[in-house]
């Protein structure tokens, strides 16, 4: 009979120490699943940041051919022609592939993937010498809206003109 109380003391030791063991490496599975990164980048935000860079080349291209150009701030507005009623981003407006706005006659596989994304663009001025513009791109998923931004300082400078100078910089 001793035996017997040997025999189950011993097999509730190894069960209370395998207990033990499996909450001792929780935190180790814990730290190690942390390190392991999660793709979370969906087909709509990749879309939404190649749309972001196109209008921010965009911004980038008025710049370079007039140096006196300053984004406008813009509500969210669509970046395909919908309807008549509709006004476009101006940064969609006009496709030389198109000879003007996406619509569904024209491609209407590239209507459709662009369809659900919305353009903004906002402007700050940050000092006499930055401004800085940021760059939304707005899409629905899963009944929340979802916003893609870019952002880029400029140099405010080359709208005073050559010929003003600040106070500080005559003496």
């Amino acid at each position: 009979m001793n035996n017997k109380n040997k025999k189950a003391v011993s097999l509730i030791e190894i069960l209370l120490i395998l207990a033990i063991l499996s909450i001792a490496i929780v935190p180790f599975v814990h730290i190690i699943s942390l390190s392991i990164p999660v793709d979370s980048h969906t087909d709509d935000e990749y879309m939404a940041t190649l749309l972001a860079q196109h209008v921010m080349e965009t911004i980038i291209a008025k710049r370079i051919k007039n140096p006196t150009f300053l984004p406008s701030v813009s509500e969210s507005k669509p970046i395909v022609f919908n309807n008549e009623k509709d006004k476009i981003s101006e940064y969609f407006d006009y496709f030389e592939e198109f000879k003007g706005p996406i619509t569904k006659k024209q491609d209407s596989q590239l209507y459709w993937a662009i369809d659900k994304f919305k353009c903004k663009v906002d402007t700050y001025l940050l000092d006499s010498n930055l401004f800085k513009v940021v760059v939304y791109i707005i899409y629905q998923k899963d009944g929340r809206e979802m916003k893609v931004y870019l952002e880029r300082l400029f140099p405010y400078n080359n709208y005073l003109g050559d010929n003003n100078m600040d106070d500080e910089g005559e003496n």
